[in-house]
């Protein structure tokens, strides 16, 4: 008996699924379900899912998981109406629920075209783009393209360890590793064609590379920014990452920020490995995270720096509230979707 009944489950899901597709991808309630378990949801909250994507006008429940957008409305919907959660009795662990529906946004965010178009070749990247230059014996060194020719790479002159006045890279086999934005890491091998200056400006030109190696795709989504903040240093990180400072620090501004990290730029140098704790706000929310801080770019001109933080994983509030950021889960969207119910 429980085979024949497992067997016209199975007859339904399919016919379920057809007509789906002849209904151009809509999904009935019966696909959305099947469709949300194997996203790692249970029943009971494919179905909470499904109510708020109702409630806030989605009548094609595939949107709720293919849609970054219609996603936002959801989840809108239900921190605005938080005893939707609370209030089901088959939802035990509200929290542990907002993981799966957030590491479903940022999937669907990662899979956007512009985190996966990469480039092939040298000659592909941007005028502007930071550098790290790696010359066997000398060391790592900070640099910027200047210009992108077809026969080379115009790079500014090449920062860090302090060489001898006499010095040429003219010649010089180098390594280059560059994070293309919203993409991932590439590094080649190349080697300095010329060394001179420009206006009286000391550039380099490095050969291209007709193969670039991409590494280290992001696993995280950031955002830029330009928010004023406090640095401070630590001499650990246990029992104070999280901790809010009431006075001193450094003032330094976060130019981006992440679930795993931040950016922040600093008047003068620093060096990897330092512990710091930055605070700030996002939306009217204190935020204080800390980390380690895993490169640095140097400015000499400017004599200032951006550095690279690692961070601690963040508590539960503080990781919403940066995914509300991330996602533009405030403001805008919340206001037009409060129009769109009106």
């Amino acid at each position: 008996m429980i085979a024949y009944l497992f067997a016209g489950v199975v007859v339904l899901a399919f016919i379920s699924l057809a007509l789906s597709v002849g209904r151009g991808g809509r999904f009935s309630g019966l696909d959305f379900n099947l469709k949300a378990q194997q996203a790692g949801f249970s029943l009971p909250e494919a179905h909470v899912m499904a109510e708020a994507g109702k409630a806030v006008g989605i009548s094609d429940l595939s949107l709720i998981l293919n849609s970054p957008r219609d996603l936002d409305r959801v989840i809108c919907e239900l921190m605005a109406n938080k005893s939707r959660l609370s209030s089901h009795e088959r939802i035990r662990d509200s929290g542990a629920f907002m993981e799966k529906v957030y590491k479903l946004r940022k999937q669907l965010e990662l899979d956007q075209p512009r985190f996966n178009s990469g480039i092939k070749t040298s000659r592909q990247m941007a005028v502007g783009q930071r550098v790290r230059l790696i010359s066997p014996g000398l060391g790592l060194f900070g640099s910027t393209v200047l210009d992108n020719t077809p026969a080379y790479l115009m790079l500014s002159y090449p920062t860090g360890h302090r060489l001898p006045r006499s010095f040429q890279w003219k010649g010089k086999k180098v390594s280059l590793y560059f994070w293309r934005r919203d993409d991932a890491g590439y590094v080649f091998d190349s080697y300095v064609l010329d060394d001179l200056r420009l206006r009286n400006v000391p550039v380099i030109y490095v050969a291209h590379s007709p193969s670039l190696f991409r590494a280290q795709k992001r696993k995280s989504v950031r955002s830029a920014t330009q928010l004023p903040g406090r640095l401070y240093l630590l001499h650990q990180q246990e029992g104070a990452f999280e901790r809010p400072e009431r006075e001193g620090g450094l003032r330094c501004q976060i130019k981006d920020v992440s679930e795993d990290g931040f950016a922040v730029l600093i008047g003068g140098k620093a060096a990897p490995g330092l512990l710091v704790k930055a605070q700030f706000e996002l939306n009217g929310r204190q935020i204080v995270m800390s980390g380690t801080v895993r490169s640095a770019d140097y400015d000499s001109e400017k004599n200032r720096s951006v550095l690279h933080v690692e961070a601690m994983p963040p508590s539960p509030r503080t990781k919403n509230a940066i995914r509300a950021f991330i996602y533009s889960l405030d403001g805008d969207l919340f206001k037009t979707q409060s129009e769109e119910q009106n």
